[in-house]
C-alpha cells in the first residue's frame, strides 16, 4: 500500500467507520466521495494521480489535515482562494482569458509534479549530479571531455554574408531619411 493509503486506512480504523459511512458523511456535508473512491483510497488501489476534490473529502471525513493528505498524494498544498491584484480589473476580456489559461496550465503542472520535494512525481525533483569541472585536470568525473570550439574563421557562419544585418542597415537608412524635416517641406 502507498503511504497515502496507509495513513487513510489508519484514520478510518481509528474512527471505526466503513467506507460506505465515509461516503455518506462526505455527501451529507457537500463533498463528492463515492463508496468506490473511499474503498480504493483506503486499500491502496487508488489511481496514481489523485483527484484533489476526493482528497479533500477524505481529509474531511477522516478528520485529517487537508495539506497532509495532499502531500502524501504528491499534490501541492492548498493555499486557499487566489485573489489577483486589483489592477487585474484593467485587463481586457482576451487578456483575462490568457491569464486564466496560464493559471490553469500552472495548476495542472503542479497537480502532476507533486509538492516539489525530492519525493515528488517528476524527474525534475529527483536528486541529480551537478556538472563538475576540475580546472587543473580538465573534465570532471561526469564529463567525458572538454572540447574547445573551433575558431570563428573556420565556421560557416563566419564566411556567410549577413543578410539580416544588411536588411537592418537599409531599414535604418530609410527610416533616417524619412524623418528629415527638409524632405517634408
Amino acid at each position: 500500500m502507498s503511504e497515502l493509503s496507509d495513513r487513510l486506512a489508519a484514520a478510518k480504523n481509528k474512527l471505526g467507520i466503513s467506507t460506505r459511512k465515509m461516503s455518506e458523511l462526505a455527501q451529507a456535508n457537500g463533498y463528492r466521495l463515492s463508496n468506490y473512491s473511499a474503498t480504493v483510497y483506503t486499500n491502496g488501489s487508488h489511481p496514481a494521480t489523485a483527484d484533489p476534490a476526493t482528497l479533500e473529502a477524505l481529509a474531511f471525513v477522516l478528520r485529517l489535515p487537508s495539506n497532509e493528505v495532499r502531500r502524501l498524494a504528491g499534490i501541492a498544498p492548498d493555499l486557499g482562494e487566489f485573489e489577483p491584484d486589483e489592477s487585474a480589473n484593467l485587463l481586457t476580456r482576451s487578456q483575462r482569458s490568457a491569464v486564466n489559461e496560464i493559471i490553469r496550465q500552472l495548476a495542472e503542472a503542479n497537480t502532476r509534479a507533486g509538492d516539489g520535494s525530492e519525493h515528488g512525481a517528476t524527474s525534475m525533483n529527483q536528486k541529480r549530479k551537478d556538472l563538475v569541472v576540475d580546472e587543473e585536470n580538465g573534465a570532471g568525473d561526469n564529463v567525458y571531455s572538454l572540447v574547445p570550439p573551433p575558431p570563428a574563421s573556420d565556421t560557416a557562419a563566419y564566411r556567410a554574408p549577413n543578410r539580416g544585418k544588411k536588411q537592418k542597415d537599409k531599414q535604418d537608412e530609410d527610416a533616417e531619411g524619412s524623418q528629415d524635416p527638409e524632405d517634408q517641406e
